[in-house]
């Protein structure tokens, strides 16, 4: 029955990701230019309500902006030895919590994020179905491999299985900043899909994993949105989460230097789920879904969630001190 059972869930999932990664992406908007490059310091509780924006900039609001100034980090006395960007692909596949991000992580809570609460800001690649959406269900019980888990599993239970405002197949980046493809019903006049979800829901982590292809992607443009959604996260208190992806479909891994680059430059904590499949076959890569080589295969999704329940865990025991 339960062989039965995910043979069926595995066929819909494949239905689903591929009507999600093919519908029609927006043409991207001309990405600001970024702000800051040193972690934003919260200084007081975010408002609810947000100025309006009328026309999609591919900026986060001003207004949004003024009520967190940006600052300069403590300089930190010991040596950086950190592994640099351009050595991404050796980077571990579970990271840790800096000590910056556990400071920011703390600010959220006090400001009124919820411990038992995480965002993922994406597209065809998470959607529930793809990623994480299995732990929501109640009939689901975790593996013994990872059975040490179940109390994280319990713990962010409604966030698994949750779209949210700022996830949905065929999304990209200029997408989650254009006012246009919010919902009206939940979210405020002029507010962008990033920020209602993360005014809604009010996660004390994020998980942000934007892979989706679309004209006029670059490492240049990535960078710019990526830069400008960790900092608007950062700024309410929420901590990112950033990952690697499996595909390099660019032809030369400039998006996964580009996600490391920005990982490096804010301590934010990095799955490096491209290693993770390296050894899987075709790299976790599912040619006879798409010969393209974008898309990844059922195990290598399964190896991402159960991936990142782990790194879930680490992170928020680290954040409470628990290691």
């Amino acid at each position: 029955m339960v062989k039965k059972t995910y043979i069926l869930l595995s066929f819909s999932l494949l239905i689903i990701i591929l009507l999600g990664c093919q519908g029609p992406a927006p043409e991207p908007t001309s990405p600001a230019a970024p702000t800051a490059t040193q972690i934003p310091q919260v200084t007081e509780a975010p408002e609810s309500d947000p100025a309006p924006s009328p026309e999609p900039t591919g900026e986060v609001s001003q207004s949004e902006n003024k009520a967190f100034p940006t600052t300069a980090p403590d300089a930190t006395p010991t040596e950086d030895t950190r592994p640099l960007p351009a050595d991404w692909q050796s980077w571990p596949v579970i990271p840790t919590l800096s000590p910056a991000m556990i400071e920011v992580y703390q600010q959220g809570i006090a400001l009124g994020n919820r411990e038992d609460a995480f965002s993922k800001i994406g597209d065809c690649q998470i959607i529930p179905d793809a990623f994480l959406g299995l732990f929501d269900n109640p009939n689901y019980v975790l593996p013994d491999r990872i059975a040490h888990l179940q109390e994280t599993l319990d713990r962010f239970q409604g966030s698994f299985g949750r779209e949210g405002y700022s996830l949905k197949g065929g999304f990209v980046f200029p997408t989650v900043f254009s006012p246009l493809r919010a919902d009206l019903a939940v979210c405020n006049p002029g507010e962008t899909p990033l920020e209602c979800e993360l005014r809604v829901h009010r996660p004390s982590f994020v998980y942000i994993a934007m892979e989706f292809r679309y004209e006029g992607r670059t490492a240049e443009t990535h960078e710019r949105y990526l830069r400008q959604t960790v900092e608007y996260a950062l700024s309410r208190g929420i901590v990112p989460i950033l990952s690697t992806k499996a595909d390099n479909y660019e032809g030369d891994h400039s998006l996964n230097l580009t996600t490391a680059g920005i990982a490096y430059e804010y301590d934010l904590p990095l799955i490096n789920y491209w290693a993770s499949v390296q050894y899987m076959p075709d790299k976790g890569l599912d040619y006879d879904f798409d010969q393209l080589g974008f898309h990844t295969t059922h195990e290598a999704r399964l190896v991402r969630s159960e991936q990142f329940l782990e790194v879930l865990d680490q992170l928020y025991r680290q954040a409470q001190g628990d290691q």
